[in-house]
């Protein structure tokens, strides 16, 4: 199942979530070898909004985990649909 993990970060920047990410995705990785199913699928800062989102493969535990372990903070997990390349063909299925 894939996810969608929502942050509120005032006053967070690119240089602060870049960082965020690289922990997310270290710590994913880490998990992942120790047998946990979970995948980092990558991310999206909006400075404008002051928000960071990334996506991953696993369950909603599993994700929690993933933070936990890279010690990273979140508002919100969301089941979400990956659309990917040409949609209308995703549409027609």
């Amino acid at each position: 199942m894939y996810f969608i993990v929502e942050r509120f970060w005032p006053g967070s920047t690119e240089s602060t979530a870049l960082a965020a990410m690289g922990r997310l995705r270290a710590s994913c990785e880490r998990l992942s070898r120790a047998g946990v199913n979970v995948r980092w699928l990558g991310g999206t800062f909006v400075p404008s909004d002051e928000t960071l989102s990334c996506r991953f493969e696993g369950t909603a535990h599993a994700i929690r985990a993933v933070h936990e372990f890279a010690g990273e903070s979140f508002d919100r997990i969301l089941p979400m649909v990956e659309l990917v390349g040409d949609i209308s063909e995703q549409v027609d299925q």
